[in-house]
């Protein structure tokens, strides 16, 4: 076995392992493991300055949007006082980002057609650890359904149905994507496990994970959706910011109607415009800077906020906005729409599309070692292998 595949191996259960919050045992194993395989990768891979420069050079949009983010960090430090958890998710997403981009440069060293073998090995990985945590599920005393307000999903081995949802979406995409791209006799099984966890992300009951994986779906058997997608990308996001400024207003934030649209993220969507209101929409706080702020602040006249440790914004975008500031903001867009240009001939540009579209509605793409958001960066950082398109 290469050092590609035990890498990417080890690296995906301990992501899973670290959602599994029953024992905590487990969650700290995934929760350190993670993170020393990253580093033990870096180690393994990093031979030389020149893969430094290339990953900096080959993504310098993506690095500057993280440049205004500690910068911004270390003002909310001058500010508020020194926080490790505020150091760690500034400083450790950087250092995911470079192991995602170094071993995308290993596995295009060592195959022919390397994004193939590295979603074939993370259907190995992602399957291995379904039939493993399953069987556990169902001998240890684990809450098989979860119910959060008003909604019940299908939680197996997690302690909630939406992590499960991002487990089986990415289960779906990357088996269905092997499939896609084997032969008739071994697709089968690559088949069949996509057809398990599209029921699991069904049951799931997650919304978001099913939005994604429709999507997915859609554009693999209509291509020409994505071509004109990425054609028109430019066009397309100055559309979305004219009709944001013609017809967005805070007031529309609270109605009814876009509320349940929501499922209640416009709420704490509201609360985040206001604060803006009051202060510069050019100053970010650093990635879950001004997260506990928007908490403390409103806590009082919200009864949901009363319940949580912590609050996730629901919305990729907004938690870039508000981490880096609006320059920073408009860094990452542009780092998206360059990258979805490059890649336009790539078959995995499916697969960020559809993760950008789900990103709207939850926080994963600021945090990288959450299941989509490793698939969603280890494409989106990897210097692309134009001899071999299809890979």
């Amino acid at each position: 076995m290469d050092k590609n595949k035990i890498l990417l191996i080890a690296f995906v259960s301990f992501l899973i392992m670290n959602a599994i919050t029953y024992n905590l045992n487990i969650f700290i194993l995934g929760k350190y493991g993670k993170l020393l395989v990253a580093i033990l990768g870096i180690l393994m891979i990093h031979t030389s300055k020149v893969k430094l420069k290339a990953f900096f050079t080959y993504n310098r949009w993506v690095v500057f949007f993280w440049l205004a983010c500690v910068l911004f960090t270390l003002v909310n430090y001058y500010q508020n006082g020194f926080s490790m958890n505020l150091f760690q998710n500034n400083i450790l997403f950087i250092v995911f980002l470079y192991f995602y981009f170094l071993l995308s440069s290993s596995f295009f060293e060592s195959y022919k057609f390397p994004n193939f073998y590295f979603l074939k090995y993370l259907s190995y990985a992602l399957n291995s650890n379904l039939i493993i945590w399953t069987v556990v599920a169902l001998i240890l005393p684990f809450k098989i359904w979860h119910t959060l307000e008003d909604r019940t999903g299908l939680g197996l081995f997690y302690e909630n149905y939406l992590q499960l949802g991002i487990f089986a979406c990415v289960g779906a995409i990357a088996n269905f994507s092997v499939y896609k791209f084997i032969i008739k006799k071994q697709g089968k099984v690559y088949f069949a496990f996509f057809l398990v966890y599209a029921v699991l992300v069904f049951l799931s009951n997650s919304r978001n994970v099913q939005l994604i994986l429709t999507v997915f779906v859609l554009l693999n058997y209509v291509p020409k959706i994505k071509e004109l997608l990425i054609k028109n990308v430019y066009l397309i996001s100055g559309l979305i910011v004219v009709l944001s400024l013609m017809y967005f207003t805070t007031e529309l934030l609270l109605t009814e109607d876009f509320t349940q649209f929501t499922t209640g993220r416009s709420a704490i969507w509201y609360y985040i415009f206001d604060y803006f209101s009051k202060n510069s929409i050019f100053i970010g706080k650093g990635i879950f800077g001004l997260n506990e702020t928007i908490l403390a602040t409103n806590i009082d006249s919200n009864y949901y906020f009363q319940r949580l440790e912590f609050l996730y914004f629901h919305s990729s975008y907004i938690e870039v906005l508000c981490a880096s500031g609006l320059i920073g903001f408009i860094l990452f867009g542009f780092a998206i729409t360059v990258a979805l240009k490059k890649k336009k001939n790539f078959y995995y540009s499916i697969i960020l599309i559809s993760i950008l579209l789900g990103a709207l509605f939850e926080s994963f793409l600021v945090q990288p070692t959450i299941l989509l958001s490793f698939l969603f960066w280890y494409f989106m950082v990897s210097k692309d292998n134009y001899k071999n398109i299809i890979a």
